[in-house]
């Protein structure tokens, strides 16, 4: 059986907007490597937020009252809560420092935003409709390559009760990113009845080991061999969520307050 590869994209450091396509397609160049059909290229969320230039100074950030609130409650540095119940679609309590959030369906710090490898006093949001992004970007690698590719745009997150980083998707495109296992058997004949794998989330996480968090300047992973079957439908952001209600630790810790935006 082949096994899976991933192909690490080295890139030099931008500054500014840029057009992230052309960019992808040149720094694939410039590292010697090509795309092949099946291959997912897996984007880092920052990456992708530069080329739209998501990036804002914090202290030009007018707080309002409810920023003042949270701010008090979090220990958050004022402006920094404006921005963060402007980005989030829920806001649950949290810790000293950090806002625990929703963004994108996900469970996330501080609404993704992220200070970390921009100029001081700055911040960096997740980029605009991620899924929508994935998809724009598939279609035109195969309308200009022709090569038939899966995109993802993968973020690092923290995993409750674990210490350290992992990588999630946040946007899909050209494969289905779940793969429902529910009633086949187990090792030993069991029927599964509840198992659903997130197929992007693990490559995700895969790539993330090759991205890192620090300078080490790789924003784009090709992943080859996945055995993963790709198509042209539209993948949507509800494919990879689940209600609160549904979701374990939102359900199971409900004690937490629920402040909704």
């Amino acid at each position: 059986m082949t096994s899976t590869i991933y192909i690490p994209i080295h890139v030099r450091v931008k500054r500014g907007r840029f057009d992230l396509f052309r960019t992808i397609l040149d720094e694939i160049e410039k590292n010697e490597d090509t795309l092949e059909d099946g291959d997912i290229i897996v984007l880092s969320s920052k990456f992708v937020a530069m080329s739209e230039g998501r990036f804002i100074k914090i202290p030009d950030v007018v707080p309002s009252p409810e920023a003042e609130e949270l701010a008090s409650k979090l220990h958050l540095q004022i402006n920094l809560a404006e921005l963060i119940l402007r980005e989030a679609e829920v806001v649950f309590g949290g810790v000293p420092s950090f806002a625990l959030s929703v963004k994108y369906g996900i469970l996330t710090p501080n609404a993704g935003i992220d200070r970390s490898n921009v100029q001081a006093g700055w911040a960096i949001l997740y980029p605009r409709t991620p899924f929508k992004k994935a998809e724009m970007l598939r279609r035109r690698i195969l309308l200009e390559t022709g090569k038939k590719v899966g995109i993802i745009i993968t973020d690092s997150r923290l995993l409750p009760s674990r210490s350290g980083t992992s990588g999630i998707a946040i946007g899909v495109s050209g494969f289905d990113p779940i793969k429902d296992e529910r009633g086949r058997r187990d090792l030993f004949y069991n029927i599964l009845r509840v198992t659903r794998r997130s197929l992007a989330d693990d490559i995700s996480a895969g790539a993330q080991l090759l991205m890192g968090e620090a300078d080490e300047g790789i924003p784009i992973v090709i992943v080859r061999n996945t055995r993963i079957k790709l198509h042209d439908k539209i993948v949507y952001e509800d494919q990879m969520t689940i209600d609160y209600d549904e979701c374990i630790y939102v359900r199971g810790l409900s004690k937490l307050d629920l402040i909704k935006l």
